[in-house]
């Protein structure tokens, strides 16, 4: 985890330095600040402990919030990493939380592993109900780059097969589409996904009264893949919050609540709107 407590105060592992000792946020245990070439700073629970919190991250999800965090400061917002949020239930820390100059909180949810949908529509409805505007941002998987292809302004998948949270959030966003972050090149892409058509080719056969049939010659859509359209890459510098409220919506698969979304927005294209 990014942050810890010193006696009182919350403080970042970014800015801690060793000898104190700080504790866990949640279960007040010691944790133990690792600093070193190859991970970032971070705060790591000295065992035994059976808090919650001890689940080890990937170093591409620690680079990732603090990432965040440190782009919405440097353009003088308020932003915390690990805020915790108390309606949440489960694990009830935000990636990254920030205030708009009104005071308005954004959580930002970066997504690196798979998360479960009754979870994601769980921490989705607990803060739109806080109303809390949030942004969900799936990590783009390796494989992105090696079955697609280069194209004007950014990248084409034509078979991406959407892990089902990436579908969901997809749909949370709908005509805006979804931002994606690739963890190598710490770059942001604007991903839209369409149907893919599967085309099954032509067949004949003879029935067993010596009948000829003929099938297939025609286009079927995909239930597994999807057309992937990235645009980008952006840097997280130039990437600017606008805020937009969302009617409920549901389906047989998903649903997504009412409440408000945070949009992202590249500086130089918010600019040419005006």
């Amino acid at each position: 985890m990014l942050a810890a407590k010193l006696i009182a105060d919350r403080i970042n592992a970014a800015i801690a330095v060793r000898g104190p000792e700080y504790h866990c946020p949640n279960c007040n245990g010691i944790v133990i600040l690792k600093i070193g070439r190859k991970v970032i700073a971070h705060f790591a629970h000295k065992p035994p402990t059976t808090c919650p919190w001890k689940i080890g991250e990937t170093r591409a999800h620690l680079e990732a919030k603090s990432l965040v965090e440190q782009a919405l400061s440097g353009r003088g917002l308020k932003a915390e990493v690990e805020f915790v949020v108390n309606t949440l239930h489960g694990d009830r820390r935000a990636d990254v939380m920030a205030w708009s100059p009104k005071g308005l909180p954004i959580a930002f949810e970066l997504q690196h592993t798979p998360i479960d949908l009754n979870e994601i529509e769980a921490r989705a409805f607990s803060y739109s109900q806080a109303d809390i505007a949030q942004v969900w941002i799936p990590f783009l998987k390796a494989s992105v780059w090696k079955e697609g292809k280069a194209q004007a302004g950014g990248w084409f998948v034509e078979k991406y097969s959407p892990r089902p949270f990436e579908r969901w959030i997809h749909g949370f966003y709908g005509k805006h589409g979804m931002w994606m972050y690739d963890p190598t090149e710490k770059e942001f892409w604007l991903g839209r996904m369409e149907p893919h058509h599967i085309y099954v080719n032509p067949t004949t056969w003879f029935s067993e009264g010596g009948e000829e049939n003929s099938g297939g010659g025609f286009y079927r859509l995909s239930k597994r893949y999807k057309e992937l359209t990235l645009k980008g890459p952006y840097k997280a510098e130039i990437l600017l919050v606008k805020i937009e409220p969302r009617h409920a919506f549901a389906t047989k698969e998903f649903s997504w609540p009412e409440g408000r979304i945070a949009l992202l927005v590249p500086a130089k294209c918010r600019a040419g709107k005006r």
